[in-house]
Parts: structure tokens; sequence; C-alpha cells
């Protein structure tokens, strides 16, 4: 566990991608040595943000030797942070399979569709954690368990090989469905 300060900033020109620019907190590489010489996903970390939640991200390197963390404007809100903001983080290593937290829905379905199960595990971990978000991402359990659902059928019907825009093709017939 590494504690260290961070100003919420924008991220400089060299991280920019067409003129978008992305909040951050840049972090020193001497801060957080402990986590980045770990071999196992090393990326992956847990965030505690001036005591008040934690988040799971990832520890990104800037191109220049340090590192930084992306802010997202949902993350900005629920702990109600600004740009210039100075913040106290405490960082540890995420050490779960995923690298985020398993939705309960999504692990109940693993638990009776083990096809499901199967060709979640054919993809690479990072189109995993991109799923794993989704489904985690609303607020209620009906809509959790409706994400789960479309995207394990249709993750069956392609046997694992995912394609985001056939995805979310599938998953709006789906809804007009309902």
């Amino acid at each position: 566990m590494i504690e260290t300060t961070s100003t919420l900033s924008r991220s400089d020109e060299d991280m920019n991608y067409g003129n978008i620019y992305y909040t951050v907190f840049p972090v020193r590489a001497a801060d957080v040595t402990e986590i980045t010489a770990r071999e196992h996903n090393a990326s992956r970390i847990l965030v505690n943000i001036n005591g008040q939640g934690q988040i799971s991200c990832a520890l990104m390197p800037n191109g220049k030797g340090d590192y930084f963390i992306t802010v997202s404007k949902e993350v900005r809100k629920r702990f109600g942070l600004e740009l210039g903001d100075e913040v106290a983080l405490i960082i540890s290593p995420d050490d779960s399979e995923y690298g985020m937290p398993l939705s309960e829905e999504l692990v109940e379905l693993w638990a009776v569709d083990e096809e499901a199960y199967r060709v979640f595990h054919l993809l690479t971990p990072g189109k995993q954690r991109s799923l794993i978000y989704q489904i985690a991402k609303p607020k209620g359990a009906a809509t959790r368990i409706k994400k789960a659902v479309q995207i394990s059928e249709y993750l069956k019907s392609v046997n694992g090989k995912l394609d985001y825009k056939e995805l979310n093709a599938y998953m709006k017939a789906d809804n007009a469905n309902w």
C-alpha cells in the first residue's frame, strides 16, 4: 500500500488524442516502485481517494518515466473533484482475478451457465474487464442481470469472438424485443 498526494490535472499534450484531453492524477514513478516492480497484473490498482472511497483502475505510464491514473467524469462527480484539487491517494495492487470486482449477477450467471463462463474466458483480460464493467455499471439489479444474460448469450453465439459493434447491435435488437 502506498500513500501519496496528487493534483487533479488535465493530460499534457503528449497524451492527448486528436485534441481530446483527459483528467488525470499524475503519479511519480518513485512513489509506485513497489507496485510497478510486480510481475503479475502490475498496472491494475485500487485507489482510495481522500479516504472517501475506492476505485479500481490502471496505473498508466506517461511516456516520460512517470505514471498517471485516468479520472472519469463519473469519478470526479462521485468524489466532488475539480481540476487543481490536491487529493490524498492510497494506492494498492489489485490482486483480484479480473483486475476489478465482479457483480453478483455475473457470478450467479456463471454458476448456472458453464458455457457462458467458458466463452467469457476465451477473451483477453482487457476485453473481460470491459464487459465486467459494462455489466456492473447499471444501478438496478434487474438491468445488470439483463446485460449479463445478453452479453453471455452473444458470446456463446460467436464462441467468444467479440466484436463490440456486433455486440451493441445484438443488445439493441434484444432490447427492442423486451
